[in-house]
């Protein structure tokens, strides 16, 4: 999904990738609030296997893709991906419940990013026929 491929040619061999661990109940509850409000709109990758959401936004080039493993009910995937000065960026979260006191990782921008995935009308999940 991020251009990660079997096809040397299209493969985007310079794709600066954040990846952060996001371990909060809070945000955690509210990951499984925007997979349970749009279920319908899930689809199966074939090659991964994942179940996804992918989430248009306004800007050509930016998009929202929330993930899980199929099965697998104890953590997520929020992939936010953007073009820059003729760049492609990507932040991974992995989002999971904690079992200890405090969390890790930015959980107020994660916060932020739900909140705005369940509220705002111009995030609506991508027609499956995209």
């Amino acid at each position: 999904m991020l251009g990660f491929g079997s096809n040397r040619k299209q493969q985007d061999d310079h794709l600066p990738v954040l990846v952060q661990v996001i371990q909060d109940n809070s945000a955690f509850t509210l990951a499984q609030k925007v997979w349970q409000e749009n279920l319908r709109a899930v689809r199966v990758e074939p090659t991964t296997h994942k179940e996804f959401l992918r989430f248009g936004l306004v800007k050509q080039g930016q998009a929202v893709w929330f993930e899980r493993d199929q099965g697998r009910e104890d953590s997520f995937e929020l992939i936010l991906t953007w073009h820059a000065e003729g760049d492609r960026f990507a932040d991974i979260y992995v989002i999971t419940p904690s079992n200890v006191q405090g969390s890790s990782g930015d959980v107020a921008y994660i916060g932020k990013v739900f909140e705005a995935l369940l509220t705002t009308p111009a995030t609506l999940p991508v027609d499956k026929s995209q």
